[in-house]
């Protein structure tokens, strides 16, 4: 069962009850699906194919799991990668796991920017904008 499911069946239930607190704003259910279904059809439309890897390299917040429903909504594979690692450890997993696209913070971009190795992402994308890897 693929878990953005769960927020589906949670946003049909619950729409107007709040699953994210951040501050003073708050987020329902119906409005995180929403979020959720624009990252998928966004990751669908860079071409991103059932069973390929995104990354997610982001601190905690509702921007965050709006992405990883995405990611499981466009049948992808999310690949989450600590906003504490430093740049070899980020390099080194990111190699590893092969991501085609990573969403991150905008203070993660210089450390994601200069990756090295065949498999390097096509795109990093944060919200002050993102980075284009391959032509």
């Amino acid at each position: 069962m693929n878990i953005a499911r769960n927020l589906e069946s949670s946003a049909f239930l619950f729409p107007d009850r709040p699953v994210v607190s951040e501050g003073l704003s708050e987020i329902s259910y119906a409005q995180l699906n929403e979020q959720a279904n624009r990252v998928a059809t966004a990751l669908m439309k860079l071409g991103v194919t059932p069973g390929d890897h995104v990354g997610l390299c982001a601190p905690n917040s509702g921007d965050w799991l709006a992405f990883y429903f995405g990611v499981f909504k466009g049948g992808a594979v999310a690949v989450t990668l600590s906003i504490m690692l430093k740049r070899d450890e980020l390099s080194l997993l990111i190699n590893h796991s092969k991501p085609r696209i990573i969403f991150t913070h905008d203070e993660k971009l210089p450390d994601l920017a200069d990756l090295k190795g065949d498999k390097s992402p096509e795109k990093i994308i944060s919200p002050g904008g993102d980075l284009r890897r391959r032509p």
